[in-house]
């Protein structure tokens, strides 16, 4: 009896927005005449940190300062369409329709200020609150002379409107290939464990994750997700269990503290690494790193349990009866045409139906899902 440690690395690949495109998202800005700017967007706040991003977006377009921009997404009467806060597509979708406003708003402006600079507009640029000539900067007016003149002289709010939309894409009827996705990131992550042969406990002793984030536009907050993700991954992989009983929750006892969750003291050592490639369509480059920065550890995890003690444990969390189970059983996967099938009843019977089936319970009460007629 000892404790083993192991090593396994999984990699991902994760789309941006919906599969096929199709989601809209829109925008709208507004420079009051003091030149601070006012983001309309219907993206939602959940924590990811998109109002930050997405003001940032608006004030790099503009070339204003952050603190001058402020976001305005309080109800969705007042809020441009957002297809929804999901898909991994806050940055990406709507940020390129806030991109697409600011941009408008900022040529508006270029062109106020070539009346009062009598300058071409193309001649001019905007850097930190400033409309300035390109090769002479000394001949300068603030935004806020700009936006107070339109306002006060000419009678006009400085404002842009954008729209970002993935176009919908139907599958070939013969090959089924098709551009699904308007951009994917990928990622990579690395797994140490120990597990205890005898108890069958599994501690995670450190997780190198590597993720493609084509451009940070906020590297902090780039960060925050990929360790947060690193705990919800945990979780998945070792603690959290809700199949089949989703939506239900009586499986997690009476009160939060009955439900095993990751704290803190779980946390293992993290490096992370965000790679910069900047993607050609993104707003600045940038490229989804939302929900996929808890795909990668399972199956790291999972595969670092195989390089230390040899067997496969097929579902997941990985508990430790299940753990002992598989050092008890010794399975080894077996292959079957195009499919690997690690555990013959959750591999099997499980997932197999026949053709035209929906999902259900199969006659012993396992769950089952329809496949499509030739699995990979």
């Amino acid at each position: 009896m000892a404790v083993h440690r192991g090593r396994g690395i999984a990699a991902i690949e994760y789309p941006t927005g919906m599969n096929q495109g199709g989601d809209p998202s829109q925008a709208w800005i507004k420079i009051q005449p003091d030149g601070h700017v006012d983001v309309f967007s219907g993206t939602v706040d959940l924590g990811q940190g998109s109002k930050t991003v997405h003001t940032q977006i608006a004030a790099d377009m503009i070339g204003v300062p952050h603190d001058w921009v402020t976001m305005n997404n309080n109800d969705t009467d007042s809020s441009p369409v957002s297809f929804g806060t999901f898909a991994s597509r806050g940055t990406f979708i709507d940020g390129n329709a806030i991109a697409v406003a600011a941009y408008r708003a900022r040529q508006r402006l270029l062109e106020l200020a070539s009346r009062m600079l009598e300058v071409d507009a193309e001649d001019l640029e905007i850097a930190d609150g400033d409309v300035s000539v390109q090769g002479a900067p000394e001949r300068k007016v603030s935004v806020a002379e700009v936006t107070a003149t339109a306002s006060w002289t000419y009678g006009e709010m400085i404002v842009g409107s954008g729209a970002w939309m993935f176009p919908h894409v139907e599958p070939d009827k013969v090959t089924g290939e098709c551009e699904p996705h308007a951009a994917i990131s990928y990622a990579a992550c690395v797994a140490d464990v120990a597990v205890d042969d005898e108890t069958g406990e599994v501690v995670v002793e450190r997780l190198v994750q590597v993720y493609d984030v084509g451009r940070a536009i906020n590297p902090t907050l780039v960060d925050g997700q990929i360790q947060g993700g690193a705990i919800m991954g945990l979780g998945l992989a070792l603690l959290e269990e809700s199949f089949p009983y989703y939506p239900g929750t009586e499986h997690r006892g009476p009160e939060f503290g009955a439900y095993a969750a990751p704290a803190m003291v779980d946390l293992p050592e993290l490096r992370n690494v965000a790679l910069e490639d900047p993607d050609p369509v993104g707003p600045f480059g940038a490229k989804a790193i939302g929900e996929m920065a808890n795909n990668g550890q399972s199956p790291a995890i999972v595969a670092a349990i195989h390089d230390a003690v040899g067997v496969w444990v097929p579902e997941l969390p990985a508990k430790p009866e299940r753990v002992l189970r598989a050092l008890d059983e010794r399975r080894q996967p077996r292959r079957d045409g195009r499919r690997v099938i690690f555990d013959e009843h959750l591999s099997v019977a499980a997932v197999t139906v026949a053709p035209g089936d929906g999902p259900g319970q199969n006659a012993g009460g396992g769950w089952r899902f329809p496949l499509v007629s030739d699995p990979l």
